[in-house]
């Protein structure tokens, strides 16, 4: 068997250590190959893994930066560095109607306008020192308005170089809607400043033209030129009356008494006036709650929204429809911010008519917005209603399209104050002149007010003792305070006031009943204790109303200190 001439196998020990050096120089080739190849090896190997971590770190964050740039509530679009849309986020796609691959081949000046455009290609002019630019623009999307955005631009650099331009576009629908709001909170306080300012004066007068008025209608005989004329003098007075009260209203100055109000029993004593408002043209239907909560509210606004609510049904059908008043018990949750989360009354007044435009519904509770011809309304009707609502507590909704009709939801917290005392809805007045007896005290700085009030009590059987003013009563009642059933004062007068006349009488005579009488909205309650707030009787009101608040007053005393009337 012939050995290979080189095998280590067979080779002993002594013949390896004698062999020639250039076999040892082979040898340490070789193993000096093999260690470098297993160095590369785990070098490449590692290497390979520091690639692989790079790579899927690089991935989770580009995965979680696409999924901020979609899940922001901006709109958020990338341009390369030739001003062309690159992406656009899912907001702009929601907020354009384009979806990425179609807004690429747009235009951007067909979304935002030619100044956009013009910028981003400056901005790309100047380079990565271009400062970041903000402006107002609009959107405008594949369907609907236009929408009012704020853009912010930034350029994109990479390695010196420009390589494209951010935008992000903030919506300004709810900064323009809370500008709308300032300026008609704004417009409100203005006309509630002037409302204010007149109210006192403006309601001492319309309280004279009511009584003189009611007093010349029932003198002269039925069907002559003065009754006629007087009649007309009293239905201008009540238009003057409720315009006031309309100005109050809306600018949240109407002085008000919560009670315990049922809305169904509102509606239902509302209801022969409806019919004859509405005419026999239009339909109305009912769908009352038996089982509806009570809520806290003074019942005359109550009266007042169904009534202005019902009138903007009437007029949104001038060739006849179907009007329909309902009540139900809600439950409300986060979906109105003013809105306090809880059990709510629901009344809702819709119609049949014409509807109206958004444009219309944007602007549908602003004072003096009307959509009738001149003269044919204030623009005051549905404001009042907004402004009572809010200052109950609840919020109003309108549904409306044209040619669908018109629902308005008005939505009221339900009573939580058990001591609220329920009171009856007003019925419309009977015309009976009230009848009475005892002495009653007036203090009243104006003439024209002090005057029709001691006539028009004197004719209803009562005794009246007059004083010009706070001081002037107090020496009255001095004289006289064994005889005073009832002290009658003015709030705001000259000298010395209601509240502290009042006071100063109930020393000397403790138990003392008093009517506080008032023209003045935002002082009327001045100085007046909270317990005594109902026996508060706001300008302007009719001679019967005055007759019967002193009457009952008076009869309550009799009967407590064990007389009979």
């Amino acid at each position: 068997m012939i050995q290979p001439a080189f095998c280590p196998s067979v080779v002993s020990v002594t013949e390896l250590l004698s062999a020639p050096w250039w076999i040892w120089l082979v040898i340490g080739l070789g193993a000096a190959s093999f260690g470098a190849a297993v160095v590369l090896y785990r070098r490449s190997a590692s290497q390979e893994e520091t690639i692989r971590r790079q790579v899927a770190r690089e991935t989770a964050l580009k995965a979680r930066f696409d999924d901020l740039f979609d899940r922001s509530s901006e709109i958020l679009i990338v341009h390369d560095r030739r001003g062309r849309i690159s992406t656009i986020n899912r907001s702009g796609e929601e907020a354009t109607g384009y979806l990425r691959e179609e807004i690429r081949m747009l235009d951007p000046n067909w979304i935002f306008g030619a100044d956009y455009l013009d910028a981003i290609t400056q901005m790309i002019r100047e380079g990565v020192d271009s400062q970041p630019r903000t402006f107002k623009s609009e959107l405008v999307p594949r369907k609907g308005n236009r929408v009012p955005v704020d853009l912010h631009l930034r350029v994109l650099a990479g390695d010196g170089q420009v390589v494209g331009v951010t935008a992000i576009a903030r919506d300004r629908s709810e900064h323009h809607r809370l500008e709308n709001e300032l300026r008609q909170a704004q417009k409100m306080e203005a006309v509630g400043r002037l409302a204010t300012g007149i109210a006192h004066d403006f309601n001492n007068i319309i309280t004279v033209l009511l009584g003189y008025s009611d007093e010349l209608i029932e003198e002269a005989p039925p069907n002559s030129n003065l009754r006629s004329a007087a009649e007309e003098v009293r239905r201008a007075a009540d238009r003057a009356s409720a315009l006031t009260q309309q100005l109050l209203a809306f600018s949240r100055r109407q002085t008000t008494v919560s009670h315990s109000v049922d809305v169904n029993q509102v509606v239902a004593h509302m209801e022969d006036l409806i019919r004859r408002l509405i005419g026999p043209e239009i339909k109305l239907e009912f769908s009352l709650d038996p089982g509806l909560a009570s809520i806290s509210a003074d019942n005359q606004q109550i009266g007042q929204v169904v009534m202005n609510l019902v009138v903007n049904a009437r007029d949104a059908m001038p060739g006849g429809g179907t009007l329909t008043i309902e009540t139900e018990n809600v439950e409300l949750g986060t979906e109105f911010v003013d809105v306090i989360p809880g059990p709510h009354v629901m009344l809702q007044v819709s119609d049949t008519g014409v509807g109206m435009t958004r444009e219309i519904r944007d602007r549908l509770f602003e004072p003096f917005f009307t959509t009738k011809d001149s003269g044919q309304g204030t623009g005051l009707g549905l404001s009042m209603v907004q402004a009572i609502v809010r200052q109950s507590g609840g919020h109003v909704t309108v549904e409306s399209e044209p040619g669908k009709g018109t629902a308005f939801k008005v939505y009221f917290p339900q009573q939580t104050d058990a001591a609220l005392a329920p009171v009856a809805a007003e019925a419309p007045s009977s015309g009976i002149t009230v009848k009475g007896e005892g002495v009653v005290l007036l203090a009243e700085d104006d003439r024209s007010v002090r005057r029709l009030v001691v006539t028009e009590l004197t004719r209803r059987g009562f005794t009246v003792l007059e004083a010009e003013d706070g001081e002037a009563a107090l020496e009255v009642f001095r004289r006289e305070q064994d005889r005073v059933d009832v002290l009658v004062t003015d709030v705001v007068m000259p000298r010395m006031n209601g509240a502290d006349l009042a006071k100063a009488a109930e020393r000397i005579r403790p138990g003392l009943k008093i009517l506080f009488i008032s023209g003045h909205p935002e002082r009327a309650g001045a100085g007046l204790d909270p317990t005594g707030v109902t026996n508060l009787l706001m300008k302007p009101f009719t001679a019967d109303t005055l007759a019967a608040r002193i009457k009952e007053l008076i009869t309550g005393r009799k009967e407590a200190d064990g007389w009979s009337v």
